[in-house]
């Protein structure tokens, strides 16, 4: 094939992209234009039921039919969530209290998105997660679905319910959430859910006291996963987690997830466990030496120093890397590492003058800011 061609083959493939563009465009703006005729109409309905919401009257019956009837759509869904979102930032507990007296209604739709594809059905508990619609209101029904969808392939539908959960603020409800996520199949990354429970509505301490009345009921994965949770949840449970440390034979994931704990919150118990943990020569996988010595950094000293002075030379660079990186949270100068940076390791020199070059140029930076 000669360059000829291949440049009107070229010219062809860019001229198709235009036109897709074009006609992607149009499409959206003409739905853009629907959204917003059919939000108008949901508008001039709900104004008048916030005008008696204000005045102390009730939602009429026939206002929650119409909403009943025309929300099974996803798309007037949409519209709906568009026209409050501005109700909202008018008068938000008005529109609180107009949305507390939609359960009925909600309840009805539960069972219409219950029958719908994954991607429409995931778009009932976003909304039910803004609005807040569990947080003073128990439906049975609309738990219920989420719990349903937990186990459902799609991740968007199993995250918007998690999240949606969250604003019961139920620790039970959660709990029973977590298990039925640790029980099946599906993979759920521990991330979304340490950061998703510290979104919980209620009460903290309470969910973090149910947690651990069950926590040996729970996998290896979810254990993980609710560690890191407590880690960024609160510091008072250094005693269960020192206990789960020093335990060899719990997984080693569990184990570092713990040392993590104690480089948040300081436990000057541990302290010496910590140390042995950072030493490369007990014995044990190059991750603890690794984790404990990040976790070093809130614990000075001149055991801590001297140690840390020590993994700057071992063969392993994350070793090394979070070595240096504690020396330097702790605030050595460069006469501190003297020694170090005139030895004769070129690898644990190198770490340490990374160190002290970056933190001249953040103080750079602060100080043209």
């Amino acid at each position: 094939m000669n360059v000829e061609s291949l440049l009107y083959i070229y010219l062809f493939v860019c001229a198709g992209m235009i036109v897709f563009n074009i006609v992607t465009a149009i499409l959206l703006r003409k739905k853009d234009r629907k959204i917003a005729k059919v939000s108008e109409g949901f508008r001039r309905s709900v104004v008048l039921q916030l005008d008696r919401v204000r005045n102390g009257l009730e939602v009429e019956p026939a206002h929650k039919q119409y909403l009943a009837r025309k929300l099974k759509r996803v798309g007037n869904m949409i519209a709906f969530d568009t026209m409050l979102e501005e109700m909202y930032i008018d008068n938000s507990l008005c529109a609180r209290k107009y949305l507390s007296e939609l359960g009925g209604v909600f309840v009805s739709l539960t069972i219409q998105y219950s029958e719908k594809n994954s991607t429409e059905a995931a778009y009932f508990p976003y909304i039910i997660k803004k609005y807040r619609l569990l947080a003073d209101n128990s439906f049975p029904t609309i738990t219920g679905l989420l719990m349903k969808l937990l186990t459902n392939p799609n991740l968007y539908c199993r995250e918007n319910a998690m999240q949606a959960l969250y604003t019961t603020g139920d620790c039970d409800c959660i709990l029973k959430a977590l298990k039925i996520i640790d029980n099946s199949d599906l993979f759920y990354h521990d991330k979304l859910l340490s950061d998703g429970l510290l979104q919980f509505a209620g009460n903290h301490r309470q969910l973090d006291d149910a947690i651990l009345a069950c926590f040996d009921d729970f996998s290896t994965d979810m254990k993980v996963a609710l560690l890191n949770f407590l880690r960024f949840d609160s510091g008072e449970y250094c005693g269960f987690m020192e206990s789960l440390l020093r335990d060899a034979q719990q997984n080693e994931e569990i184990r570092y997830s713990c040392i993590r704990y104690f480089g948040k919150y300081r436990h000057m118990p541990v302290y010496p466990y910590l140390l042995w943990l950072a030493d490369g020569n007990n014995g044990l996988n190059w991750e603890y030496a690794a984790i404990a010595s990040s976790a070093l950094a809130i614990y000075p000293g001149e055991a801590t120093v001297e140690l840390l002075k020590k993994n700057l030379c071992s063969p392993n660079w994350y070793v090394r890397f979070n070595s240096s990186q504690s020396l330097d949270r702790l605030g050595l100068t460069y006469l501190d590492l003297i020694d170090v940076m005139e030895g004769h390791d070129r690898y644990a020199a190198e770490i340490a003058r990374y160190r002290f070059d970056r933190r001249k140029l953040l103080e750079k930076e602060a100080v043209t800011q």
